[in-house]
């Protein structure tokens, strides 16, 4: 996992090229402007990412969410604007009773454990690798509170096979 703020975003190009491809999305893209849907291979056509442009619901009940965790993706998570999140980090083998949805790619659980709280105010941004359960805890904000999700493949990636 990795928790920053737009300001650093260049000590995390070279990973996979398309995680370079989402960073260039954050690092140089308004992405405030965009109206609230998914935009496909966006910005470079065969990265095989998916922006995803929310527009949350607040959450005040860090038991509403479930856990979860994805096998073939990362999510790259940013507040854009009018809002602020505070989400549950855990180490997904930390948490039991997984069920994974292959056509979503994402396995969820209601089970309880300590988790350390991410909080993520506008520009701030957060990496979710595959190995990481999350879950969103709570969320503020004002009309027009605006959550950046890319979903990129980790095929690039060199990761563990024990996963």
């Amino acid at each position: 996992m990795i928790v920053d703020t737009l300001d650093n975003i260049n000590f995390y190009f070279g990973m996979s090229r398309e995680l370079d491809a989402a960073l260039t999305v954050l690092k140089h893209y308004n992405l405030s402007l965009l109206d609230p849907g998914d935009y496909y291979d966006f910005p470079i056509a065969g990265c095989n990412t998916t922006l995803k442009i929310l527009e949350p619901e607040i959450v005040t009940d860090e038991n509403a969410i479930p856990w979860e965790y994805h096998e073939n993706q990362i999510d790259v998570q940013c507040v854009l604007t009018g809002g602020t999140e505070l989400i549950g980090y855990a180490p997904r083998s930390k948490l039991s009773g997984w069920k994974y949805d292959e056509s979503r790619d994402t396995a969820y659980t209601t089970a309880q454990c300590n988790y350390l709280p991410i909080r993520l105010d506008e520009n701030d941004f957060a990496i979710f690798f595959p190995q990481d359960a999350h879950r969103k805890i709570r969320s503020s904000g004002s009309e027009g509170y605006r959550k950046l999700v890319l979903k990129v493949p980790i095929s690039g990636f060199k990761l563990p096979k024990n996963l």
